[in-house]
């Protein structure tokens, strides 16, 4: 039985090729904490999927009196030195990133975290050229809403049909 490769990969970020969540949730405590408030582990569970710019409204009502893009900008930097120091790949998505190159199939990393760390996890690819990254500056909405209607679009442009 022969079995036909795909034309290429699309990556989920957060979750599919690394689980950055626990450093999330734990910089959001440190930063609530260092002001006086309180973060308890309900709070970080419930900005999984958010938008870092409704996490910065949430994160200022426990207290944070930084401005969200202060805030934001805070998050992300110390979530990106916790994954300079140490990649949290998810079990075997490095292995099959790695086969996937080997056997020529174009990957690319598609993800509604920022630029910045959509580039930091690619930089972190097991070999020197990064993928594509599609990343939103803003995204204002919760990952479930993501549907494809919002996406069509962009399958279309690629030149890739989703299957």
């Amino acid at each position: 039985m022969t079995s036909a490769l795909p034309a290429a990969v699309l990556w989920d970020m957060d979750g599919t090729l690394v689980d950055t969540e626990p450093y999330w949730q734990a910089t959001e405590t440190e930063l609530v904490e260092s002001f006086g408030g309180t973060w308890h582990p309900e709070d970080g569970l419930a900005q999984v999927g958010l938008s870092l710019w409704i996490s910065a409204e949430t994160l200022q009502a426990k207290g944070v009196p930084w401005d969200a893009a202060d805030i934001i900008d805070h998050l992300q930097r110390e979530v990106m030195k916790r994954v300079r120091d140490n990649v949290p790949w998810r079990p075997g998505a490095r292995e099959l990133l790695t086969e996937l190159r080997a056997a020529g199939v174009p990957t690319a990393l598609v993800t509604m975290s920022m630029r910045p760390m959509a580039e930091e996890i690619a930089a972190a690819f097991p070999w020197p050229a990064r993928p594509s990254t599609s990343s939103s500056p803003a995204a204002t909405w919760r990952t479930p809403n993501r549907i494809p209607s919002r996406t069509s679009g962009r399958w279309s442009s690629s030149g890739c049909q989703p299957s």
